[in-house]
């Protein structure tokens, strides 16, 4: 049950105003999807087509992009919905995941950090010397933070967490479970039948509002700097090789693969499973289809799909031909028996 607890008015200055359709003191005591809501219940209206399923709901009340005639239930009217329904849900996070400022008895922190005003740290976490924690962070239980690493304010990095040495780690980022930043990067050299391993010292910087899923690796640069710009969003399961440089606003979907040397300019997106190799570039607003891998470098705002990349209509019209190749090799065959060719 995702409690919510709110009078009607307050859902409306909670969400930056909207125009209200019944009780404002009606409380709005949870929150649920439109299938299922009951009479204490808000729920909303993604868009037009909904509306019909909104007059069958049995929600209380509705977040609605216009008043929805036959419905029983209170309604606030608001120009986007989906939006102002995501920061009621922000505001039922930080409620539900609200943890209480100090430093647990059972974590280890070396003098020599720098813990500012309101951080919390959890049960078995680690900060090491050097180490810098902005106010109000929060560091889950068995988070490592490594040497001269820093993590910005209001920061979240959830249990399990790995920050290695010089890790920068901006404001307001969130990192979830078991994802480790600054491992070392994929580096040998092939000599004499043997692999020669070149150790990757350099550094990693994350701008702010970065949010990085679980179970995630970011591997640091060999001598320069791995870099993951404002904004971007990385899904679960990804991986960021050394040296590659994220723009800002990025979608990284989840299981997507980020070679080394990457450059991946501002705004673009990598679906689910999608793929780079090494020392290409992904143009600003350039958009990889799911499972897709790019071989070669990606044109800004150009919308790529297959393997290898191509060009989303001319991947369309090959996948198009797969499909119909039985039955032009049957084809084949007969105009060959026919011409007495084998």
């Amino acid at each position: 049950m995702s409690r919510l607890q709110m009078t009607l008015a307050e859902v409306r200055d909670e969400v930056g105003g909207g125009e209200l359709h019944g009780d404002p003191g009606f409380v709005c005591r949870a929150v649920a999807p439109l299938e299922r809501a009951g009479p204490d219940d808000l729920s909303y209206v993604k868009g037009r087509r909904q509306l019909a399923g909104a007059r069958d709901s049995g929600a209380g009340a509705l977040l609605v992009p216009e008043p929805v005639e036959g419905s029983g239930a209170h309604q606030l009217v608001v120009p986007d919905p989906a939006a102002a329904f995501g920061r009621l849900l922000a505001r039922i996070a930080r409620e539900k995941r609200r943890q209480p400022a100090g430093v647990h008895p059972r974590a280890v922190v070396d003098p020599g950090a720098e813990i500012g005003a309101g951080v919390t740290i959890g049960a078995g976490a680690v900060v090491r010397e050097g180490a810098k924690i902005g106010d109000r962070a929060v560091l889950y239980p068995n988070v490592y933070v490594g040497q001269r690493s820093s993590v910005g304010e209001d920061s979240v990095l959830h249990p399990g967490v790995v920050v290695m040495e010089d890790v920068a780690i901006g404001r307001r980022v969130v990192i979830h479970g078991g994802t480790v930043v600054g491992c070392d990067g994929y580096g040998y050299l092939q000599r004499e039948g043997r692999h020669l391993k070149v150790p990757q010292v350099g550094d990693i910087v994350i701008g702010d509002d970065v949010e990085i899923g679980a179970l995630v690796t970011v591997d640091r640069a060999t001598i320069d700097r791995t870099t993951i710009g404002r904004g971007t969003k990385i899904g679960d399961l990804s991986h960021v090789a050394h040296n590659v440089e994220i723009g800002e606003d990025v979608l990284v979907l989840p299981t997507s693969a980020i070679s080394g040397s990457v450059k991946v300019g501002d705004r673009a997106i990598l679906a689910g499973r999608a793929g780079a190799i090494d020392n290409i570039e992904i143009g600003a607003g350039a958009m990889l289809g799911a499972t897709s891998v790019a071989f070669k470098s990606v044109p800004a705002g150009a919308q790529m799909w297959g393997t290898p990349a191509r060009d989303k209509m001319t991947e369309i019209r090959v996948q198009s031909a797969l499909g119909r190749l039985p039955d032009l090799l049957r084809d084949l065959r007969r105009i060959k028996k026919r011409l007495g060719i084998e």
